[in-house]
């Protein structure tokens, strides 16, 4: 006879049946149970004007530190494509390199990712939902899309974004001319708009939402894993998440502003990724402007936290003799 295993070890996937689908958007298998501490690392934004070879160096670092998953906060591709080929191919060459891992990747939805009704049928047509959750051991894990109803650019706002994308990817050196061209090149109501930080859930999530945190009232600790930071939006539906969190121990990952914060009130904690990949959005590129990911460890069902600096880790290759210190006898 099988043991049963006690509910605090399991880890099952949750899923909204409302999907009538065969895809999923997540890579891998969580582990049949997980016992005690475990880890975990979130990944921040790939892109927009992704700098070349630093999320492969994150996948790389990953492989080698065997967490027992990695969640993604979003914009893995440069997307707001306007036709549906050049979405694939970008897709086509991100999943392999993500499933070439071996590891359990979990991401959710970006604006890149979900940025106009094209991208959104890919997604849909690849990746089936765009929405689920997770429990593993002790913890919950719902991963949210903020982009439910995209916020679409204008064409020729869009038209730029991919001439600097594009130089940048030749001639990552030059990123910081070309980023301030791209500035110049705005009108003052586009700049504007690019300071408005827009999120969307729907009643289809709320309702997903609800039913995941009431059968499972009894973990110690809530994520949320969602792509814009909602709580520097002045979202209504931001503030009915919160609501319905309530006061369960829970933290919120969100990325989107390629900039690492912190924020801790009580037992709420609020995580702003870094970028990897990314260009970054501020002057400098170091500190919570550098690229990095974060290491999550679950002791005791309670959450610690490393920032993984990718700059910082190098090649053991790197390091050759110095010969010019000692001579030999």
């Amino acid at each position: 006879m099988q043991t049963k295993l006690p509910i605090e070890s399991q880890c099952a996937m949750l899923e909204d049946p409302r999907f009538i689908t065969s895809k999923r958007p997540w890579f891998g298998r969580l582990p049949e149970q997980l016992t005690g501490d475990y880890s975990f690392a979130v990944v921040g934004d790939r892109c927009g004007m992704a700098t070349e070879g630093v999320f492969e160096k994150a996948l790389e670092l990953l492989k080698d530190l065997k967490p027992s998953f990695v969640l993604a906060v979003g914009d893995l591709i440069e997307g707001y494509w306007a036709s549906s080929g050049p979405a694939h191919e970008e897709w086509d060459e991100l999943d392999a390199k993500v499933q070439a891992t071996g590891l359990p990747f979990f991401p959710t939805v970006g604006n890149h990712d979900y940025g106009n009704t094209v991208m959104a049928d890919v997604w849909s047509e690849r990746k089936g939902m765009d929405y689920y959750a997770f429990r593993a051991g002790d913890a919950l894990y719902i991963t949210i899309n903020t982009e439910h109803t995209p916020d679409e650019l204008p064409e020729a706002f869009v038209d730029v974004i991919k001439t600097v994308t594009e130089q940048i990817k030749r001639d990552p050196a030059g990123a910081k001319t070309y980023l301030k061209a791209f500035g110049e090149a705005l009108t003052p109501e586009q700049l504007q708009g690019m300071s408005q930080i827009k999120m969307t859930i729907g009643e289809e999530q709320f309702a997903f939402i609800e039913d995941v945190l009431k059968e499972h009232h009894d973990v110690s600790w809530t994520f949320i894993n969602m792509h814009k930071p909602g709580w520097k939006t002045g979202s209504e539906e931001f503030c009915r998440l919160e609501q319905m969190l309530a006061d369960r121990p829970y933290t919120i990952f969100a990325g989107h502003l390629h900039e690492m914060e912190y924020t801790r009130e009580g037992n709420r904690e609020l995580i702003q990724l870094g970028r990897t990949g990314g260009l970054p959005h501020g002057e400098e590129e170091v500190g919570a402007n550098a690229n990095l990911l974060l290491w999550v460890t679950m002791r005791a069902g309670v959450p610690t936290y490393r920032v993984v600096h990718l700059d910082s880790v190098q090649d053991i290759a790197g390091y050759p003799p110095n010969t010019a210190k000692h001579t030999k006898e």
